[in-house]
């Protein structure tokens, strides 16, 4: 289910944005030297998200928010997409399922043997893990993002992720990554004076958090892949 609320998000924004979101790599520190055996597998694990740490917009409708029990977005996709408020616990677990599941499909696109970490599972010595915290997640302010545009009422995400080698099973962190995403800085809805593009832009400017986590989650992986080919490369040389 998880992927196909991702597919669905990406089929809009693909449709009905002109603009992308601002990923960037800020730190990336070296804690110890990069394991010599190239991973087997690289487990990601769910990233940590405090509830209170994020900065959840009250919503446009003047109605209750709406709860869910489910991990993904198929219960609030559309309440979201028309302004409806989302219970800030149920928006962080849909973040941090959303932060996991696409790292784990961008790592398998890019020809790695990648698999979710559950709390239960047992993993291999000879693989990598990827853990993460959201440091801070502001949803800003989409009314002003869809008329105004030019990074006013802009969403912001940053997020530190480590590496780790899995000698005997336990952590060793060698690396450690922090990511930073924003919205779009294009021109607003208000400029052209036209109400469709207006409404079509204030529906798709609920999916900015979203399309923040999915992008940081695509260019952690290709920091992943570009550490594992660079080593190899050493290796060989």
């Amino acid at each position: 289910m998880g992927g196909k609320i991702r597919d669905h998000l990406l089929m809009i924004g693909c449709l009905l944005l002109a603009g992308c979101a601002n990923v960037k790599l800020t730190g990336r520190r070296e804690l110890a030297p990069v394991p010599e055996v190239t991973p087997s597998i690289i487990y990601v694990a769910d990233f940590t998200l405090e509830p209170q740490s994020l900065r959840v917009e009250t919503g446009i409708l003047p109605v209750s928010p709406v709860s869910s029990d489910k991990s993904d977005e198929s219960e609030t996709l559309l309440p979201k997409l028309v302004g409806m408020p989302v219970e800030r616990a149920v928006r962080a677990r849909e973040l941090v399922n959303l932060m996991t599941t696409s790292l784990v499909e961008d790592l398998r696109n890019l020809g790695l043997n990648a698999y979710r970490l559950s709390a239960n599972s047992q993993a291999a010595a000879d693989g990598w893990l990827v853990r993460g915290t959201f440091i801070r997640i502001d949803e800003g302010n989409r009314i002003r993002r869809a008329l105004i545009g030019f990074g006013d009422g802009e969403t912001e995400l940053e997020v530190l992720t480590s590496l780790s080698d899995l000698p005997r099973g336990a952590p060793r962190p060698f690396c450690a990554l922090n990511m930073e995403a924003r919205s779009s800085r294009r021109a607003g809805a208000m400029i052209s004076f036209d109400p469709y593009e207006t409404l079509g832009r204030f529906m798709v400017d609920g999916l900015d958090l979203d399309k923040n986590v999915m992008e940081s989650a695509g260019r952690l992986a290709r920091e992943i892949a570009q550490t594992i080919q660079h080593h190899n490369c050493a290796a060989g040389g």
